[in-house]
């Protein structure tokens, strides 16, 4: 019989553990988006110790970044003259809005007296409509990607995802901690009127 009571015990503890350490994983999510959130600059880029956060949204970068990708890239200081090949992203006008597309240099453009960037997607046939002037590239890519995250944090980012994915979720866990922080204090007090 207390074999059976010990297995219940270790069950519902390594349950609990679980449960914990997805609520733990969970509120650390909402921290880190919660920081990007704040970060946020008036132009709609999150700027987190000199790295900025986007979600690929586009498959013109495939192979080297898929779309729902969550890549890092650093902030361009505005005057390094960037090199063919690097990685960039940049404000760009299309269909009457102005977008940040993220793709690679073709060749740098250099009179003397002006510097600009031809750009293109890996994936896209013809290069970007527009040369890109250094006071629209906003960052370097580095390397760092992080397959399919991208299409997390957009969901959590969203109005719906970050009240069902994460404060419905965190008012769970607030309700069940409550529930054993109860269930602790009846059994203290069923232990002291035993002992009594």
């Amino acid at each position: 019989m207390g074999g059976k009571v010990n297995k219940e015990k270790k069950g519902i503890s390594v349950a609990s553990l679980m449960l914990n350490t997805f609520f733990v994983l969970l509120i650390i999510l909402a921290g880190i988006i919660t920081i990007v959130s704040l970060s946020t600059q008036d132009e709609g880029v999150a700027n987190v110790a000199g790295f900025i956060p986007y979600s690929i949204q586009s498959e013109s970068m495939e192979d080297t970044i898929m779309k729902g990708d969550l890549i890092f890239t650093r902030v361009y200081d505005g005057e390094t003259l960037l090199d063919q090949d690097e990685i960039i992203s940049f404000f760009a006008m299309e269909q009457n809005q102005r977008i940040i597309k993220t793709h690679r240099i073709l060749e740098v453009n250099d009179d003397g007296l002006m510097v600009s960037y031809t750009t293109q997607g890996d994936n896209n046939i013809i290069e970007d409509a527009e040369e890109v002037p250094p006071g629209d590239v906003i960052s370097v890519y580095n390397g760092v990607r992080i397959p399919k995250v991208g299409y997390a944090l957009d969901f959590f980012s969203s109005k719906y995802g970050f009240l069902f994915g994460i404060i419905l979720p965190m008012f769970i866990f607030f309700i069940y901690q409550l529930y054993v922080f109860i269930e602790l204090i009846v059994e203290m007090k069923y232990e002291k009127k035993k002992q009594a």
